[in-house]
């Protein structure tokens, strides 16, 4: 019996390992994301800085708006007709 309660122990703790190692590279994808997420919004922060006016900035947003929801628009298309 004693071979039994050992083996489950093992199981156990490998299940255990096995999740923290899960864990954290949940986390460390979640760290990759967020960090591209700010050097895109920190990148196109910069180019609205540099805009000469109110006016040139705001159509300059519309642009950027416009064309990510272009890509997010293809973006959902290539998953419809390549689904996974």
């Amino acid at each position: 019996m004693t071979s039994r309660q050992a083996i489950g122990t093992l199981v156990a703790s490998a299940a255990g390992q096995s999740d923290a190692h899960d864990h954290e590279q949940l986390i460390a994808q979640y760290h990759r994301e967020r960090a591209r997420r700010a050097l895109v919004l920190d990148s196109i922060r910069a180019h609205l800085d540099e805009q000469p006016s109110p006016r040139a900035v705001r159509t300059c947003a519309r642009r950027w708006v416009a064309d990510l929801l272009a890509i997010a628009e293809q973006a959902a298309k290539n998953k419809t007709e390549n689904p996974e």
